[in-house]
């Protein structure tokens, strides 16, 4: 039988989101003792800014109009698109983490409506726990349509979401579909991709979700219910390459058993065994744009991991694109800026840090290898600083601020390797639609 009109231009419009903003990969784990970590590369647009800001509890004064906010009372760092309300990620002063992304579902997604970036601001906002964070998801979920403008440039890709929750004790897989909703308890290593993956382990889902489902004939009983088989669009998923991130992210972390921020630095920069500039599907954890329609969007823009016990969370951040060419700095809740300034933001400033690194990021794809092997000593000698108990935080970023203009001189006196022509002009377009120096 042939797809209906519906799901073909549901499709249609799925695939061009795949293309036109972007996917993430997203992972916890939850021990049986010891800290629970929190870890997230943030897959978007290649001139989309991720901005690296401290919400001091006062989002109400710039929530979108209409948006019924209650009055956050608990500060929180967020890595956000620089022109959404709404975040990727983020960690609040309880220890509360958070990480959104994208899943392509059967259901319809509206022109209008709230995506998941804001869901999660709120939820962080107001959250004292990840059972709670949930609770305020799910209510989110069943009360407001999953839609409205997701993407930069491609301002037409909508999608639903997909989340994990954590905090010192705890931590929750929560998939949506809809207004449908279904949650797991992690228990060990657990890792997202753009896909739902609760089957029938749910340990609490919607009331409604198998009657949906049922109706629809996603499903012949309840004994074979499963909310990711029922809700899936397994086409714009296998697209997405969200099978082949989650297993290689997952893979990354089973069998350590006490992880450390290394780990998961480790996992968020694996490129899977495939040079970055090669490949036509987002098979990379570590992502980076190509010319091919499945991969213009499929840029890690910015990276989080965090640790979470009793003791509060510590958070280290990349504050820019390409995780395995950047390094991850601490940030805490008593910094009151960021040496990022001027804010990172729509047209190249040289004097960002996300911006600087994105211009040496594009120097290292015309010869990733050579011209990334120049600076990779100084690069790992600088992350070991930062990894070091009572690292400086203004210092760190300040230094890896300094450090990327040299390195992106050295990386050029590299000579550039043969690129397929599409890829160097893909780069170009991007380059000078950005403002980026030739």
């Amino acid at each position: 039988m042939a797809p209906s009109r519906t799901t073909t231009e549901k499709r249609s419009a799925g695939l061009s989101g795949v293309v036109g903003s972007g996917v993430c990969d997203t992972i916890a784990v939850v021990p049986e003792s010891g800290p629970v970590w929190f870890a997230k590369n943030s897959d978007r647009e290649p001139n989309e800014v991720q901005r690296i800001e401290l919400d001091d509890g006062d989002a109400t004064q710039t929530a979108p109009l209409g948006w019924p906010v209650d009055p956050p009372s608990e500060h929180a760092l967020l890595s956000r698109p620089g022109w959404m309300w709404g975040a990727e990620m983020g960690v609040n002063q309880h220890g509360v983490a958070i990480g959104n992304e994208a899943v392509f579902t059967r259901l319809p997604v509206p022109k209008e409506g709230r995506s998941g970036m804001e869901f999660l601001r709120v939820a962080l906002g107001v959250s004292r726990s990840a059972d709670e964070a949930l609770d305020v998801l799910i209510d989110f979920t069943e009360r407001f349509a999953q839609g409205g403008r997701m993407g930069y440039q491609n301002r037409g890709f909508r999608y639903n979401s997909s989340f994990i929750i954590a905090d010192a004790s705890t931590g929750w897989v929560f998939e949506t579909a809809g207004n449908l909703w279904a949650a797991k308890r992690i228990r060990g290593v657990a890792t997202i991709s753009n896909a739902l993956t609760i089957e029938d382990d749910f340990d609490r889902v919607h009331t409604g979700a198998y009657e949906v489902a049922r109706k629809r004939g996603w499903v012949k009983s309840a004994r074979s219910f499963s909310f990711a088989a029922a809700f899936s669009d397994p086409v714009i998923s296998a697209f997405a390459g969200a099978s082949i991130r989650r297993a290689c992210t997952k893979r990354s972390l089973e069998g350590v058993a006490e992880p450390n921020v290394s780990d998961f630095i480790r996992a968020l920069s694996d490129h899977a065994g495939i040079e970055p500039t090669v490949g036509w599907r987002g098979l990379m954890p570590c992502a980076h744009a190509s010319w091919f329609p499945t991969r213009r969007s499929q840029q890690t823009t910015a990276s989080l991991i965090a640790r979470l016990d009793a003791g509060g969370p510590s958070v280290w951040a990349t504050g820019t694109s390409s995780p395995c060419l950047s390094v991850f700095k601490p940030v805490g809740f008593d910094d009151t800026r960021f040496p990022l300034h001027p804010v990172a933001d729509e047209g190249y400033n040289p004097r960002s840090l996300w911006w600087a690194h994105e211009r040496l990021h594009r120097a290292c794809l015309r010869n990733y290898a050579g011209r990334r092997a120049v600076f990779a000593e100084e690069r790992e000698r600088l992350q070991r600083e930062c990894l070091r108990p009572g690292a400086d935080h203004l210092q760190t970023w300040k230094r890896h601020r300094a450090l990327v203009d040299a390195w992106l001189e050295r990386a050029l006196e590299v000579k550039p390797a043969a690129l397929p022509p599409a890829t160097r002009l893909y780069w170009r377009r991007q380059s000078r639609e950005a403002g980026i120096p030739a």
